[in-house]
């Protein structure tokens, strides 16, 4: 399959932190390809003795719970751990086996003065979803993202035929200090792929970014991947969570945040829907957000801006998911209802996320909102940097979001220019130190 073979975005991060001796957690939602990933890694290296596990099989899990792991690697590869030659561990579905990591924790403080053993865990869902004890790992573990694909890999992955240039993220670009040049030559570069890069934005928007329903033909087929797909989250992930005891009640939940994608979240508007208790819907969005299904980007606050609106927004992250869920799986109802906006600020989240998966620095996503009706769909804190995005749908710059842009930017000193992005033309304003960017750009 394509995937198998395709580059992703991030991939000589994660491919770098394999190669370090820390353990190394590589984090994502389910098949967005993390397995795709790491097998392709392991066919990479054949000459290493190889050991894999996948705590979804029940067997392997009932002996690791049983304290066995040591002795699984052992019989793997008939020999003691440090005997010979360096062992690569690899586990996927980690989160599913609490009892995992404290033995994780015990043979790689055994053998790491011999470099004798590295593991590679996978998990659609944080360490800590089970309340596991993913703390004995703190010092240990490097945690690594692998998110859906996002425009480019879309693009390479629906266009095989076509050779599309390997290009340097725009937001690198844009950090301080912005490089207007390379910015402006990046934009010429890209304008061939235009056609393809909307079209592929167009298909994003409606089904999403994960791997294998972009390989399936029809709408129908489609459809029926994100049926199977959501039915196979509830039974094999959701269900074994021993505190979620109300599966309908949870897809409710989901179906709720699809509705609501994009909006400041109204909690009593959840908990009058629901009919459930305040602590019920927290642990349930808890457990929608620790499996990566849901992301909630709180407001932005410091000093100098004041009267913030203090509820975060929340995003149901794949937009195929949402599109079952609501059952609109039509670009144009989208347009002509407006409910094409939150689908646009889904996907340039994820772009977002993908970035700053990538980046050294302490980074984080937020919104900004004032209560006198002010408003920035994003502003990214990447290190020392505040970098507000405005995110719409329409042709034209609306003036009334770049007047809101350029408040923000008058009001945060770390704010030294401001992203519009939306589908017209590439512009750098600046007078008002505002970037305009074509979404087929990002």
């Amino acid at each position: 399959m394509q995937e198998e073979v395709l580059q992703r975005v991030n991939q000589e991060e994660i491919l770098n932190s394999f190669e370090k001796p820390r353990v190394t957690a590589l984090l994502g939602a389910r098949r967005v390809g993390k397995t795709t990933l790491l097998k392709a890694y392991m066919s990479a290296h054949p000459n290493r003795t190889w050991v894999f596990l996948n705590m979804d099989h029940r067997e392997q899990r009932l002996r690791v719970a049983n304290g066995e792991l040591k002795l699984m690697i052992e019989e793997a590869i008939l020999q003691k751990i440090g005997f010979s030659k360096k062992i690569w561990v690899a586990i996927d579905e980690a989160q599913k086996c609490p009892e995992l990591f404290d033995q994780v924790k015990s043979i790689y403080d055994d053998y790491k003065d011999m470099k004798a053993v590295k593991f590679i865990l996978t998990g659609s869902g944080h360490l800590n979803l089970h309340q596991l004890a993913a703390e004995s790992l703190a010092g240990r573990v490097e945690l690594q993202h692998l998110r859906e694909f996002n425009l480019k890999e879309m693009a390479e992955l629906l266009h095989s035929n076509v050779t599309i240039p390997t290009f340097p993220s725009i937001f690198d670009l844009i950090k301080e200090p912005m490089d207007e040049l390379k910015l402006t030559t990046l934009w010429e570069e890209r304008k061939p792929f235009n056609k393809i890069l909307k079209n592929t934005l167009s298909i994003h928007l409606v089904w999403g970014g994960l791997p294998e329903v972009l390989h399936e033909q029809s709408d129908k087929e489609k459809r029926t991947y994100l049926a199977n797909y959501l039915q196979t989250y509830l039974e094999n992930d959701i269900r074994s969570i021993p505190s979620i005891s109300d599966i309908n009640l949870y897809q409710q939940l989901m179906r709720a945040c699809a509705e609501q994608t994009g909006s400041v979240r109204d909690e009593q508007k959840f908990l009058t829907a629901l009919e459930c208790s305040r602590n019920t819907l927290a642990k349930y969005r808890g457990y929608l957000s620790a499996t990566m299904q849901y992301k909630e980007i709180y407001p932005y606050i410091n000093s100098t801006i004041k009267r913030v609106v203090k509820s975060p927004k929340g995003y149901l992250i794949n937009n195929g998911i949402i599109s079952y869920l609501t059952g609109i799986y039509d670009l144009s109802i989208l347009t002509q209802t407006g409910l094409i906006g939150h689908r646009f600020e889904n996907w340039l989240l994820n772009e977002l996320l993908v970035w700053t998966d990538a980046q050294i620095e302490h980074d984080k996503i937020y919104f900004w909102r004032t209560t006198g009706g002010s408003e920035v769909d994003f502003v990214v804190s990447i290190g020392a940097q505040i970098i507000p995005i405005e995110v719409t749908y329409s042709t034209g710059a609306l003036p009334k979001k770049a007047r809101h842009l350029k408040e923000f930017i008058e009001k945060e000193p770390k704010a030294k220019w401001g992203i519009y992005v939306y589908n017209g033309e590439f512009n750098i304003d600046r007078r008002q130190k505002i970037i305009y960017l074509p979404a087929w750009m990002i």
